[in-house]
């Protein structure tokens, strides 16, 4: 199983918060997705419709909030 570093920066009125973790998964997307449901639930749904917009804002083109690197 590979490991990955996954960082997300969370932007918020009075702060920003920047989650970090190593996961360990079968593809990046299962990592994303474990990543997700360990760190993100307070903060998007926590259903397909959540991790589809939590992808959105991790991968976006003109500003991302998220980056993730194979070990």
């Amino acid at each position: 199983m590979s490991k990955y570093a996954i960082a997300f920066v969370l932007h918020s009125k009075s702060n920003t918060t920047v989650c970090h973790r190593v996961i360990e998964g079968e593809s990046r997307e299962a990592a994303l997705r474990s990543f997700f449901d360990q760190e993100l639930k307070d903060y998007y749904s926590e259903d397909d419709q959540g991790f589809y917009y939590f992808k959105e804002d991790f991968f976006d083109d003109r500003s991302p909030s998220g980056s993730i690197i194979e070990l």
